[in-house]
């Protein structure tokens, strides 16, 4: 099983990836879930499996059940028609982000890296749900409204920041949500549309729209006093149906 170490990162490979160019889409935990939630998303209604994952005590001791599997929080998927996904369900701190950020980095630059792609949320008031974006290549096949002004921050700046060191072109795309800690799925939904229209995934994102619409209605009967808010939770933390089933 190859792995690599560095500054007690370690990037075990449970199924080797092969030399190429990909394109690496990063999925961190962060408003609205959005970045992880998508990511994961993809990659089982794809069939992406697992290819490594990211071993550190910098990462929180936590593991998660996919189907009924205990897997690493810090994961890697793809490798098939040139696509990674990079996803963490775990929240990283500022001092763990960057020796993760530089030790995924330097395995990544080893396989191979044609562009990186990060997706994220960002908390918004407004009603109306924009992506926005930023790119250091051509912005304009993503169909987003192109931001000059914002911050990056945590893990994903780290990651920022190598690839401008080593020339590697990167996407940035800011997705507007009012959550903070629960899964928006009407933004995952929008964020995947745009990633269908450029990459050609044929993701279904149908699924993510009903459970959207499901927990505005359960919110609206709330605020008429005929809902609970432990149903709402309930609901919120179960995946949509496609999820499930990939």
């Amino acid at each position: 099983m190859p792995k690599e170490m560095v500054d007690d990162v370690e990037v075990v490979e449970t199924l080797p990836l092969e030399k190429g160019k990909y394109t690496v889409f990063l999925g961190f935990a962060g408003f609205g879930m959005i970045g992880s939630t998508a990511a994961m998303y993809i990659v089982r209604s794809r069939g992406f499996i697992e290819r490594g994952y990211v071993r550190s005590k910098l990462i929180s001791p936590m593991m998660i059940l996919i189907d009924g599997r205990p897997r690493p929080p810090f994961r890697i998927y793809g490798g098939d028609e040139g696509l990674v996904f990079i996803v963490s369900e775990a929240f990283l701190t500022t001092e763990s982000s960057w020796p993760l950020g530089l030790g995924v980095m330097e395995w990544l630059s080893k396989k191979g890296v044609k562009e990186i792609v990060s997706m994220e949320g960002v908390l918004s008031g407004a009603r109306e749900r924009v992506i926005m974006g930023f790119s250091t290549g051509d912005l304009s096949r993503l169909n987003v409204r192109p931001t000059q002004e914002g911050m990056i921050s945590g893990i994903n700046a780290c990651f920022l920041d190598e690839s401008l060191r080593r020339g590697i072109p990167w996407t940035s795309l800011f997705v507007p949500t009012q959550f903070m800690s629960s899964v928006d799925y009407g933004a995952v939904a929008d964020l995947i549309e745009v990633l269908n229209g450029v990459f050609n995934l044929k993701v279904d994102v149908a699924p993510l729209r009903r459970r959207d619409e499901e927990l505005r209605r359960m919110a609206e009967r709330l605020a008429k006093g005929r809902g609970g808010v432990l149903s709402i939770f309930r609901s919120r933390s179960s995946p949509p149906d496609q999820a499930e089933g990939a």
